[in-house]
């Protein structure tokens, strides 16, 4: 059932029993800030509430208040009254096989996201999840977002809209972070806890992908690619590798870039971002993946040169139809 903010602010409200709170596999900003500061406010409810990831938290994220809350694991053994599932648009992205929940609730902000559990509200229009929970807390009891609340809502909607600099970004993201900077959130303190703690093992993995960069259809799509091997040479984490794909986009002349990720042998996580003329979620939704009209992505078994012919196929249609589109 889809909610409108004021229902879903009810519902939360007046939830009973033990909540669990959950949100996708390698988690990202939007992913730890939605979680995190539901979490955190549902205990200023005096809920009864657990947050589990399937996946480890990036170390950059070590800063936001509690954080040591978090626990991961790769099952879910508890039984839960209700779930909230932040930043998903597919059970599958959760990691888990099974949620042990009597109810469920999402609450996303991905244009494919198509609701799978009892209550649900999605705003594809908005520019995070975390922007969108702020709204809905403040209909529960606005005097309950402190700062252990606002700061990892900040860091979501910070991350999510590329430093304010995405499209996504509105006249009302601005209006929301105007307010939680006057809660008490130090926008250098996020910056630089994200951005600036980089390992040397982060610049030696840069410095292999790179040497990937590749180009298709008259270079209008840009493409690196990193190998699980890249990431014993260096000694790097997986998420260290997060913005990279910023690399291949801003080339000039590019349309979309892709990342391809080796995860597993035969098992690849793609990235796509768009610079505006293609819709790469429509995209990724042919690969059974999903996101936003311009970053999105999907996971794929197989050969990865049959997975780029496919792929670059797809985009070939897709920057046609653009074509066709802007002439029309």
């Amino acid at each position: 059932m889809k909610l409108n903010r004021k229902e879903m602010a009810e519902l939360i409200k007046n939830m009973s029993g033990k909540i669990l709170i959950t949100t996708h596999k390698n988690p990202d900003g939007d992913a730890v800030g939605s979680s995190l500061g539901w979490f955190n406010f549902l205990k200023k409810l005096r809920k009864e509430v657990k947050i589990i990831y399937r996946d480890r938290i990036p170390f950059f994220f070590d800063f936001l208040p509690g954080i040591e809350n978090v626990e991961v694991s790769e099952e879910i053994k508890e039984q839960f009254d209700w779930v909230i599932i932040t930043d998903v648009s597919d059970p599958e992205r959760t990691g888990f096989s099974e949620i042990p929940a009597e109810r469920s609730v999402v609450i996303d902000h991905h244009i494919t996201a198509e609701p799978f559990t009892d209550y649900a509200i999605v705003e594809p229009e908005i520019s995070s999840t975390c922007e969108l929970s702020y709204h809905i807390m403040k209909l529960i009891d606005e005097s309950l977002i402190d700062l252990s609340v606002a700061t990892p809502v900040y860091t979501g909607i910070m991350t999510d809209t590329g430093g304010f600099n995405y499209s996504n970004t509105s006249p009302e993201t601005h209006v929301v972070a105007a307010e939680l900077l006057k809660i008490g959130v130090d926008p250098y303190k996020v910056y630089t806890n994200i951005f600036e703690r980089n390992r040397i093992n982060k610049l030696k993995l840069l410095e292999l992908v790179l040497k990937t960069l590749a180009f298709e259809l008259k270079e209008k799509v840009a493409h690196i690619t990193l190998f699980r091997k890249f990431l014993e040479e260096t000694e790097a984490y997986p998420e260290e590798a997060e913005g990279f794909i910023n690399y291949p986009r801003s080339i000039a002349g590019v349309e979309v870039a892709v990342f391809f990720k080796e995860i597993e042998e035969n098992h690849w996580k793609v990235s796509m971002r768009s610079k505006g003329r293609v819709i790469v979620a429509e995209v990724a939704k042919a690969f059974g993946g999903g996101g936003h009209k311009m970053a999105a992505g999907f996971e794929k078994e197989g050969n990865l040169e049959e997975i780029k012919k496919e792929l670059f196929k797809a985009l070939e249609e897709a920057l046609e139809k653009a074509y066709y589109e802007s002439y029309s």
